[in-house]
């Protein structure tokens, strides 16, 4: 180690990680560790921490010596019982399982099949501003991010519309029990056995007679002759709520807080451009993203920056430090959907682009990138362009606001405000 990480003024006490500080502000934590720890041993935690933009981005790409299952898929106990989702992809980690599994399913939330469903997206949108169009003020968290992508999976998914506020309620019991624990983690698993009851009778008729839904195309996908089984279609379902829901929600939520509150000059631009809000939502991936940290484990010993990650060790990699890295990006503390060292595009899992510019952390890299990427920015542009469209001169209700905060980031949590009131003429 240098001297200056051994510097008693630069040291970390990694109970810091478990402060509501912290939660609310990680940034200068980022700092500190990315300039003096890169490769950080925290002890009270029994974990390593990696926070430099290319360390997190190398970790990503090496699959062999990181691996992210949840435990190993021969192990000695009922598969899933140990998830709110039950048994699902991100389980088997680098496992040829996890391939097969990613490989049926990945197709189907990318190029043409997403453009099918482009034309719902917009209708689901305005059914939902239609709500609040009339009282000048929303309330964004609420009454707009958490509507409009569950309601968007429910009808991808082919489910019947009178049901889609029953399915909301799984949703929200799902989300909870997956961020909480007690009576909510309860709660969530009884609506995951309500909505596995309610999806049964829909994949056994589906499996038979294929319609064009997302449920359909997942019942009857194969890779090499195989397809999924109902408890993993089930499993990818409840998985999609999260992956595809729950970030997609506070996405379009923490786009509107840093425009109106950290940039309310370029939240003019995108009213005048609403081209701009797919930048937006690159931008905000970068800046502050809704997923903060991915956690590994090393299959091997891994020497980096003069430290030795031993074997069978459990990883963090802060990707929300590694996006405000200054050795990736310029001025990385500013907030600026017209940075020009930022690749503003479709994102794709190399990281690699050809303009030559570095890419967000936000959806991981490698084997492990984000199924549903495309979806999301798809999704967050359409609603928060749609609704921009049909309200003039949005502003915050309220001068000051208590920010962005996560339940915990070191458990996964994801950074949201906890709510975001907008007013608005029409």
């Amino acid at each position: 180690m240098s001297e200056a990480t051994k510097s008693p003024s630069t040291e970390i006490d990694p109970r810091v990680f478990d402060t509501p500080e912290f939660q609310k502000n990680p940034f200068p934590v980022y700092q500190q560790l990315r300039d003096h720890h890169p490769i950080f041993h925290d002890r009270f935690h029994n974990r390593w921490v990696i926070s430099r933009y290319w360390d997190v981005d190398g970790a990503f790409q090496d699959n062999e010596s990181y691996d992210r299952a949840v435990y190993k898929p021969d192990g000695p106990y009922e598969f899933g019982s140990r998830h709110i989702f039950g048994p699902n992809i991100l389980e088997y980690g680098n496992s040829g399982e996890h391939r097969r599994l990613r490989n049926i399913v990945a197709g189907q939330l990318v190029g043409q099949k997403l453009q099918d469903f482009i034309p719902m997206i917009h209708q689901i949108s305005d059914e939902v501003i239609d709500k609040f169009i009339d009282a000048d003020e929303v309330e964004i968290v609420r009454q707009f991010a958490s509507q409009v992508p569950i309601r968007v999976i429910s009808n991808m998914l082919g489910l019947p519309r009178e049901d889609e506020d029953t399915f909301v309620e799984w949703y929200q019991a799902l989300i909870a029990g997956l961020g909480f624990g007690g009576e909510h983690l309860m709660a969530g698993l009884k609506a995951r056995n309500d909505m596995w009851d309610y999806i049964d009778p829909l994949i056994t008729e589906r499996s038979k007679n294929p319609g064009e839904d997302l449920l359909s195309r997942i019942c009857v996908a194969e890779m090499d002759g195989s397809r999924m089984t109902p408890d993993e279609v089930k499993g990818f379902v409840a998985l999609l709520l999260a992956a595809g829901g729950d970030t997609t929600e506070k996405a379009i939520a923490n786009m509107w807080y840093h425009l109106m509150y950290t940039r309310p000059d370029q939240l003019q631009d995108v009213l005048d451009n609403e081209d701009l809000w797919e930048n937006a939502f690159t931008e905000m991936m970068r800046y502050d993203p809704v997923v903060h940290a991915q956690f590994r484990h090393t299959t091997r010993e891994i020497q980096i920056h003069n430290d030795v990650i031993p074997e069978r060790a459990g990883v963090i990699l802060y990707l929300g430090a590694g996006n405000r890295d200054e050795r990736a990006f310029k001025d990385p503390n500013t907030f600026d959907i017209h940075r020009d060292d930022l690749h503003m595009g479709k994102e794709n899992r190399s990281g690699r682009y050809k303009d030559g510019k570095n890419g967000h952390l936000g959806f991981g890299i490698g084997q492990h990138f984000c199924m549903g990427y495309a979806m999301a920015r798809q999704e967050s542009a359409i609603a928060c362009s749609k609704l921009a469209a049909r309200i003039k001169n949005p502003r915050p209700k309220f001068a000051e606001h208590e920010g962005i905060s996560s339940p915990s980031i070191d458990s996964g949590g994801f950074r949201t405000p906890a709510e975001l009131w907008m007013t608005f003429d029409t």
